[in-house]
């Protein structure tokens, strides 16, 4: 992955994610497929999740620090994804290598129905694990380790009669992380180059093609040393819910300051973006320590073991299931750490937003005219200081992006 990010650039980056996502939904399929038809069929597979309590279509309760509920879902992963594809580099970068507007909106309605169904599979998969072990928790038997290692041990179990199914899998799963390493190591080589490096040093062509290259390099080896860092903070979908979530609001909120106003300043920006990253660092780091320590645990839904080899059927029929963390007392958490994982995204636009209002304002504001492109077309017609498109002079697209689009090529970057 590093080394064909290092050298491929771009073009490199986006063929092997595609090659990649094919990898990974054939996985997928051959999985479910396989499964589903040595579970019985779908009908049973929906029985038994529903039977143990997994088909909660809506949890309507508005409690801020549940692990899930509609409104977490509704509203946090909202603007955790409206950030995700509309203003993070790694995906504003794929929709400015396409040759005009209308292929770039029909690549985001691509992306969204293939989103869409890949989630579904995913939930499918979960639903599918479950009815398989809905008697034998695969954790409480011994069986595994984390509940983040269940799918593998699956994959395992269904496929162990069919030479190259196991091979099959494996290949998915590196195929899903590696198509978003690359795409992180990818854009931030890129973005660090042209904000940091570029404005305080004059380099030649080869010499910064040859600094990308080593940040590319430095980067990869980073998120390499991180894994083992990351399996010692539970569980995966959590964490990197969480950490997403703090940058993703932040940045939301930047590009929600500059769509919405245009008396917004760089101070207000600026430190409007400083406190809201400071303090959902603050949170989510909180809310980290807490779990390690044991303090904060969210309970899961019941789990069998009724089914598991050594089991003593002359047990009660209470004994046969247990709730992980049932009975845990959360109350001495301070309440901001108990705050919903998924609320992190949603919360940081909110703090970047008003802290950011109020600073602009406080200092004056934005005092020369703008642009009314630079504002969404829902609030151009209440401000009467911007300027028409007609009055503006526009220049070349940020020298960023040129950068992003020529890592490849960084002959391009000084054009």
């Amino acid at each position: 992955c590093i080394f064909y990010t290092t050298f491929g650039g771009i073009r490199a980056v986006i063929w092997t994610d595609t090659l990649q996502f094919g990898s990974m939904i054939v996985a997928l399929c051959v999985v479910m497929t396989i499964g589903t038809l040595q579970m019985g069929g779908i009908i049973n597979i929906f029985e038994l999740a529903d039977a143990g309590g997994r088909l909660i279509w809506f949890n309507m309760d508005p409690d801020p620090s549940l692990r899930s509920s509609f409104w977490l879902v509704s509203l946090g992963l909202t603007s955790m994804w409206v950030s995700n594809i509309g203003v993070t580099p790694e995906c504003v970068q794929r929709f400015l290598t396409v040759p005009d507007l209308s292929s770039a909106k029909k690549a985001v309605w691509i992306f969204g129905v293939g989103h869409i169904i890949v989630k579904l599979c995913s939930v499918y998969n979960g639903l599918l694990i479950f009815s398989k072990y809905h008697d034998c928790d695969p954790v409480h038997s011994g069986l595994v380790q984390k509940n983040d290692q269940i799918f593998p041990y699956f994959v395992l179990e269904v496929a162990q009669k069919i030479p190259g199914l196991p091979g099959m899998f494996v290949v998915g799963f590196f195929s899903a992380a590696l198509s978003s390493m690359s795409t992180l190591m990818n854009t931030l080589s890129g973005t660090i180059y042209d904000d940091f490096v570029k404005p305080h040093f004059s380099f030649s062509e080869r010499t910064a093609s040859n600094v990308i290259k080593t940040m590319v390099v430095t980067i990869g080896v980073i998120c390499l040393l991180l894994v083992f860092v990351v399996e010692k903070l539970g569980s995966v979908f959590s964490l990197a819910i969480s950490v997403s979530g703090v940058t993703s609001g932040t940045l939301l909120g930047i590009f929600f300051l500059g769509m919405f106003s245009p008396y917004i300043n760089a101070k207000g920006a600026f430190w409007g973006a400083i406190i809201s990253l400071g303090s959902m660092c603050f949170i989510a780091a909180g809310a980290q320590l807490e779990i390690l320590d044991g303090n904060l645990k969210y309970p899961s839904l019941p789990l069998h073991y009724d089914g598991c080899d050594g089991f003593n059927s002359t047990g009660t029929a209470n004994s046969t299931f247990y709730i992980d963390a049932a009975g845990h007392d959360n109350s001495a958490v301070p309440w901001v750490f108990r705050l919903g994982f998924m609320y992190y995204s949603l919360l940081g636009t909110i703090i970047a937003v008003l802290a950011g209002t109020v600073i602009s304002y406080a200092t004056g504001g934005q005092q020369k005219p703008i642009s009314d492109r630079l504002l969404t077309p829902w609030v151009r017609s209440w401000y009467k200081s911007v300027r028409s498109v007609d009055d503006y002079e526009y220049k070349q697209p940020p020298q960023q992006m040129q950068v992003l689009l020529a890592v490849k090529d960084p002959a391009k970057i000084h054009k």
